[in-house]
């Protein structure tokens, strides 16, 4: 059997005996009901107690990867990830087809157009600098996000199928068609919203031959190594994005200026009818638990853990109850994030490898899981050892409150879960991983622990004299 790691955390504790609120001599009624010695200990449930593990692959088929509010260009933590987008020239698709009144046919000549421009732009968190009150970067401080990008702006050979990128098992990125399209691949770009410089020649091309096409953003191999977020046509909480100018769209766009217009129809922007991320590669679970964990956001994974509870002495009163984890800061990424801890019925552990609609965790039943804590503002850069408080967890399991035997899941802060606990956006919304240490970590005190505080009553079974 498994043993467990006993520390002593108290001498002893004072017993007090009430005597009652009369002048009457004690008797003996009740005698043998109060216990004569308590014992307290902690005692650290460790590494070699993980009994069982899983990595859950968490769908949410409400959201699909090309229907998430942001897409992703560049390359982090064994996650890469393009730009693609869809655009209809016979405007058939267009969110708003094109005012031919405003922008009449014979406004979309070489001659009359003075500038065509690719359109991004990044929410505030993959800004490269803190804006000053005037909305202007200060390059005296930087965020940390990649700084120098070389965009690489190309054509599909055809557009692609959004049906193929409705999750992110063996994506890849369909055929391109050689030639670059942005004249300014040479230069670095650390602009919020970087506008793309094209030929208008391409873009009048396209326009006469009225036609779908796709399109795809990728990143040169000198730019600054990151994951970056961008607006999508499906971006719907746009606090996340700086004030933006006047006329910007949010998702990829063609920006076409004019010499010659009509009113004060200056520019023509192009939205896409379908954008996405390609997630052509995504960074894998672990296969167990020795070398270490993930809780993945964006594209849901997320850890769950049966520790080996058989070690508790009998007639163990539980006092507290610690989770404790350790996050790899070096290596984790992504914004601040909310993570919550709930219960996992020991049916639903794979080996190791599970895929669950995300329902499954809002289980109003709590046939399956049961809300337990959670922590917030979790920094995946900073926040090392993560603890959580999971006494009343462990109080139903070891009471045999339910059927069976129960884990623990770590988890984003979805929207169901109860406040406090929330991200103010929902998991979807940005890709981030924390990189949690395995029960072989070098330093014990940084590997997955369930710490348990107990007091063993020694008398309770005498009763009554």
């Amino acid at each position: 059997m498994v043993g467990l790691a006993l520390m002593s955390v108290l001498a002893a504790l004072l017993m007090l005996i009430a005597t009652g609120c009369t002048s009457e001599e004690p008797n003996l009624v009740g005698t043998g009901l109060v216990t004569d010695t308590i014992d307290t200990v902690l005692v650290a449930l460790g590494a070699d107690q993980v009994a069982k593990y899983s990595a859950l692959k968490v769908e949410n088929p409400d959201i699909l990867v090309h229907e998430q509010e942001l897409v992703y260009l560049g390359e982090q933590g064994g996650t890469r990830s393009s730009i693609m987008a869809n655009f209809d020239f016979s405007f058939a698709w267009n969110t708003v087809p094109r005012d031919r009144v405003a922008f009449p046919d014979s406004l979309f000549t070489v001659e009359n157009i003075k500038s065509v421009k690719f359109s991004l732009v990044k929410p505030r968190y993959y800004q490269a600098y803190i804006n000053d009150p005037e909305g202007i970067p200060d390059r005296d401080d930087p965020t940390g996000q990649p700084v120098n990008l070389y965009y690489l702006l190309k054509q599909l050979v055809v557009p692609f199928d959004p049906a193929n990128y409705e999750g992110w098992d063996e994506n890849v990125v369909p055929p391109i068609l050689p030639p670059l399209l942005n004249t300014d691949f040479t230069e670095p770009n650390e602009s919020d919203e970087p506008l793309l410089r094209m030929r208008a020649e391409d873009f009048v091309r396209w326009f006469e031959a009225a036609e779908s096409i796709g399109m795809i953003v990728q990143l040169d191999i000198q730019s600054d190594k990151g994951l970056v977020g961008f607006g999508s046509r499906d971006t719907r909480i746009v606090s996340e994005f700086s004030q933006l100018g006047v006329g910007t769209e949010i998702a990829p766009n063609f920006v076409v200026e004019f010499i010659n217009f009509v009113d004060d129809n200056d520019f023509y922007l192009m939205e896409p009818y379908a954008d996405t991320s390609t997630f052509d590669e995504v960074s894998e679970a672990r296969p167990d638990v020795d070398s270490g964990f993930m809780l993945r956001t964006g594209l849901r994974s997320y850890p769950a853990l049966l520790f080996d509870l058989s070690g508790l002495p009998p007639h163990a009163f539980i006092n507290r109850a610690l989770l404790s984890v350790t996050n790899d800061t070096t290596v984790s990424f992504g914004p601040l994030s909310s993570i919550a801890v709930l219960e996992w019925d020991e049916t639903r552990f794979g080996d190791p490898f599970v895929t669950i609609p995300l329902d499954d965790l809002n289980d109003r039943s709590d046939r399956y899981s049961f809300r337990v804590t959670g922590q917030t503002s979790l920094d995946p850069s900073f926040n090392a050892i993560i603890q959580f408080d999971v006494t009343q967890a462990i109080l139903r399991i070891i009471n045999n409150v339910y059927y069976g035997t129960r884990g623990l899941i770590l988890t984003g802060g979805e929207d169901f879960l109860p406040e406090g606990v929330t991200t103010k956006v929902n998991p979807d919304y940005y890709y981030r991983e924390f990189q949690f240490m395995g029960t072989s970590a070098a330093d014990p005190a940084h590997r997955p622990q369930l710490k348990i505080t107990y007091s063993i009553v020694n008398d309770l079974e005498k009763g009554g004299q």
